[in-house]
């Protein structure tokens, strides 16, 4: 379990949440995360980090859509490339079909442009953040 910020005898700064969301994370668990996350957005609701973080470690949403049964193709190469590879491009969008890099850039857009021409159904525009 989490180890709990005391609230009552310190006076938790942003960089104190920020903190205590890495530890969490480097022992190798989510689990409390985003309750610090939450309560450290809730005292600094304007702070871009916290922001950030706390947006990072929303929980997944899946909405299945029936009339696109079939549609895409198999992801599985693309993930299994960001498993892989990931770590070396924090910060970067990475754009990737069928498992490949095509382009990594600071810049959404460009990546986009250089997946233009690409079937859609096989590739992946990811941002990769570090914590």
């Amino acid at each position: 379990m989490a180890r709990r910020l005391d609230l009552e005898s310190q006076n938790p700064t942003p960089e104190s949440f920020l903190e205590e969301i890495h530890t969490i994370i480097n022992s190798g668990t989510l689990r409390g995360a985003r309750e610090v996350a939450e309560r450290g957005l809730a005292l600094y609701p304007d702070h871009p980090e916290l922001q950030r973080v706390h947006y990072a470690l929303r929980p997944f949403e899946v909405r299945l859509r029936p009339d696109l049964r079939g549609f895409y193709l198999d992801q599985s190469p693309n993930y299994e490339w960001l498993k892989n590879n990931g770590s070396a491009y924090f910060g970067k969008w990475v754009g990737l079909d069928r498992g490949e890099l095509v382009m990594a850039s600071d810049n959404c857009e460009e990546v986009l442009e250089a997946l233009r021409d690409r079937d859609g159904r096989c590739t992946v525009i990811h941002h990769i953040i570090d914590f």
